[in-house]
This record gives structure tokens, C-alpha cells and sequence, in this order.
């Protein structure tokens, strides 16, 4: 058998299209590499310092924006000069930019539901710390120490505003802000009120106010539990689709009709189409979180209505 450039450049095309769906098959089935820790070698750190950003933020190659635009551009460009197909080299850039966004479909709601765990979490902490004779601010400031990872850079501000001079209330508010969610607003109502009244039995009502956070963390799991279903048959349709795609890619005749003027404005159309889809899919599996009635809105039209009533 003889080597020749073409065929050296098909096999790399094909292992290069193996290699996609593999790392698209882990992306898809929610692969991580192992937590356990062990001790690297000295040429592996220095592989390792040529992908990773910092060595103390163990950030992925593939979450660097700039290298995933390298790329995306080499990926383009291979298969454009592979296949002479201008359009498959187009969309192959496209698809390797946005792979992160077609492969995550989780979106936001887990890490809000960590956050809220945590909150309900450092209540309970509070709501031990907090006894007769402390202050709620010198219980904040000492919850810092065993502070939630999810929570600490808030908690962290929250202390800070106090330790400058800000009012109690302005504090709690801009904390409720930060985490923006509509039970962490009920937490921040309790202890606004215990800064006006300063009335006894702030630890019982914490330690109720963390039994209801504890069922909501509980039921919000549940709930995005039901969601995760579909959304794991959308990362699987859209890995499917991307491998279809590559394999057509490597096919001369297949491609033949796409190189039209009409054939070039039927594949944009699909993939237009096809992304909006996606869109489409993710809007439907949003569940609008409930209002909040602590909202920089709702503060600023309160005092908006009682200037008009003066």
C-alpha cells in the first residue's frame, strides 16, 4: 500500500472526527476527570502549563475563549481544504465555536439551587452562632468563618458593608440583591425586622426559616430532576445531528448539491432553523422564578408612591 498525501489526510480527518465525537459523546453523558489527587510528573506540568491559564484555576483549555477560536478556525479551514467545500468549513468554524452552548443545556438553575442549599445552610449556622446578648451584625460577622463556598463572596460583602458604617437594612437588601432569589428574600425580611424591633427569639425563627429552605432546596432538586430528562434526549439529538454532519462533511457527493447558490441558502436556512430550535427547546424548559418582593424595583416604586402621597 502506498502513502500519499490524500490518504494521510483522509486518515487524519477521520481520526480528527472520531476524536469530536468522543469528547462529544463525554460532554453529552456529563464526563469529569477524577477528584483524586496525586502527584504529576515534570513533563506533565509542563503539558499541563501550556493548556491551563493558571495553575491555581484549574481552567480547561476548551473554556479559554481565545484558544476555541484557534481552533474553530483551524477546524474550518481543515475541512474547507479537505473537502473544497467552502460552506462545511463555515459551519464546522461555527459548530466548534458554539459547541459549549449546543452540548450545555443545564443552564442556571443547579447552581441557584447550590446557592439557596448554602443559604439555608449558613441560617442554620446563624441561628446557632446568634445567642442572648450578641448582636445580629457580631453573629453575621462571625458566621463568615464557617461561611458556605457558594455564599462566602456574599457573605464576605455583607460584613464588609456592615464593618464601613452602612444601615443594617441597606446592607441585608443589596445581600438580598446579590443572590437574587425570592425565598433569600424571606431571610433577609427576618432580619430586617429583628434590626427594627430587636425582639428575642431570632434563633427559633432562623431555625424554622431553615427547615423551609431545607424543603424547597428539596423540592427545586425534584423538579430539575424532571427537567434534566429531556434535556439530556436534546444533548443527544444534537450530538447525533453534529455527527451526521460529519459524515456528510467527508463525502464529495453528497456535498455536490450544497455547492449551489440555492444549495449554500437551503444549508443556512437549515442551520438557522436548527438553532432556533435549540432556542426554542431551552425556553420551553425554563421555569420563571417566583417573584421577589425585596427587588430593587418594588423599593423603588414604594418610594416613589409615598413622595406622590406626601
Amino acid at each position: 500500500m502506498t502513502l500519499t498525501l490524500d490518504s494521510l489526510l483522509a486518515a487524519l480527518a477521520g481520526l480528527c472526527a472520531v476524536g469530536g465525537l468522543v469528547l462529544a459523546a463525554a460532554g453529552g453523558i456529563g464526563w469529569a476527570p477524577s477528584t483524586t489527587t496525586r502527584r504529576r510528573s515534570r513533563l506533565e506540568r509542563k503539558l499541563r502549563s501550556l493548556v491551563v491559564k493558571d495553575a491555581r484555576m484549574p481552567t480547561s483549555w476548551w473554556a479559554r475563549g481565545q484558544t476555541r477560536l484557534v481552533g474553530a478556525a483551524l477546524t474550518g479551514l481543515g475541512v474547507w481544504l479537505f473537502t473544497g467545500w467552502l460552506m462545511g468549513g463555515l459551519v464546522s468554524l461555527a459548530v466548534v465555536v458554539g459547541l459549549p452552548w449546543l452540548l450545555n443545556t443545564s443552564g442556571s438553575g443547579t447552581a441557584q439551587i447550590e446557592k439557596l442549599e448554602a443559604v439555608e445552610e449558613w441560617v442554620r449556622r446563624m441561628s446557632d452562632i446568634h445567642t442572648v446578648g450578641v448582636s445580629l451584625e457580631a453573629s453575621v460577622q462571625r458566621s463568615l468563618e464557617t461561611a458556605p463556598k457558594a455564599i462566602r463572596e456574599d457573605v464576605t460583602l455583607l460584613v464588609s458593608r456592615l464593618s464601613a458604617g452602612w444601615t443594617p437594612q441597606d446592607a441585608y437588601r443589596v445581600f438580598a440583591d446579590g443572590l437574587n432569589d425570592a425565598m433569600v428574600d424571606e431571610v433577609v425580611a427576618l432580619l430586617i425586622l429583628h434590626v427594627e424591633d430587636r425582639g428575642a427569639g431570632l434563633s427559633r425563627a432562623m431555625r424554622e426559616l431553615a427547615e423551609a429552605l431545607q424543603h424547597e432546596v428539596q423540592a427545586r432538586r425534584e423538579v430539575e430532576a424532571d427537567r434534566q430528562k429531556p434535556r439530556t434526549n436534546d444533548r443527544w439529538v444534537t450530538i447525533f445531528c453534529l455527527g451526521i454532519f460529519g459524515i456528510t462533511a467527508l463525502s464529495g457527493s453528497y456535498t455536490e448539491p450544497y455547492q449551489t447558490l440555492m444549495g449554500r441558502m437551503v444549508l443556512t436556512f437549515v442551520g438557522v432553523a436548527f438553532i432556533l430550535v435549540k432556542i426554542w427547546m431551552r425556553r420551553m424548559a425554563i421555569i420563571e422564578p417566583a417573584p421577589r418582593f425585596l427587588s430593587p424595583a418594588d423599593r423603588a416604586g414604594g418610594a416613589h408612591g409615598a413622595e406622590e402621597a406626601a
